[in-house]
């Protein structure tokens, strides 16, 4: 399971107010305490509606910088902006970057998709359109099988691809966290050597006890086939459990990570 830590994003207040203020220790503290608690890859969201553009690049450009400073981890390049994004992945001296994201949009097809094709990344793919987020199974296997195409005539290769089909809250509709768990199995048995991710949170909004029902949610969808998911890695319960997982699913040789993470390292 790939752990995608999320907590580096504008939309939190906080991180928007260290970006404008330039606070490069608050941001290496959040990138670091991350990756001490076993993120793979760290989010890096700096954030749109600036009053121009060039500011918006500026921003990403800084939080580029001082995210990779602060340790070894690949970034996860995130933005509505395709000449945001492409700013951020021109930033990267380290690892190789993910790109967050893509979708069936016909703007984002053409904006992102020669950026996967030109830097070699994995990219998180959002199975949504241009009428949005489908409410059933099928229209996401669509929009995932709309992005997959594109890819495949742009040389894109299949295993670049991690899907999201998109969590929506349980609060709203019962069968939400179905659909989700059904599309994960869908995906990987229609696309040969694609892979999934997730953002958990969203499946318990407006639900008392929030943390119960997403870790619940991030056990199941590993038991589908789930290979990422964007979480706040630095919640040691969270972890834990994730960990429970892995060692429950064959992911684990002898159950090292679960027992390291059990003693408080980092596993």
């Amino acid at each position: 399971m790939i752990i995608i830590g999320e907590k580096i994003n504008a939309t939190r207040k906080s991180i928007s107010e260290a970006i404008n203020k330039r606070d490069a220790d608050a941001i290496a503290a959040i990138a670091k305490a991350q990756d001490e608690a076993g993120a793979d890859v760290i989010d890096v969201n700096a954030g749109s509606g600036k009053e121009n553009l060039s500011e918006e690049i500026e921003d990403m450009q800084w939080l580029v910088e001082v995210v990779q400073n602060a340790g070894d981890k690949p970034l996860a390049i995130d933005s509505e902006n395709p000449e945001t994004m492409a700013a951020g992945l021109e930033a990267v001296t380290g690892p190789m970057p993910w790109i967050n994201s893509v979708s069936a949009e016909a703007g984002r097809l053409e904006g992102v998709l020669p950026l996967v094709k030109k830097y070699g990344s994995p990219v998180i793919a959002l199975c949504m359109d241009d009428s949005g987020i489908p409410a059933d199974i099928d229209g996401r296997i669509k929009a995932a099988g709309t992005i997959f195409e594109a890819g495949k005539k742009m040389g894109i290769e299949p295993e670049q691809f991690y899907f999201d089909p998109l969590v929506m809250p349980i609060a709203t509709n019962q069968k939400a966290g179905t659909i989700l768990l059904e599309s994960i199995r869908l995906i990987k048995e229609k696309f040969q050597e694609v892979k999934t991710a997730v953002g958990l949170s969203n499946i318990s909004f407006g639900l008392p006890a929030r943390e119960v029902l997403n870790y619940s949610f991030l056990v199941l969808c590993m038991g589908v086939g789930l290979d990422a998911a964007i979480l706040d890695p630095t919640k040691e319960d969270l972890m834990l459990v994730l960990r429970a997982a892995d060692a429950l699913l064959g992911a684990d040789n002898f159950c090292v990570n679960y027992i390291k993470r059990y003693r408080g390292k980092k596993g």
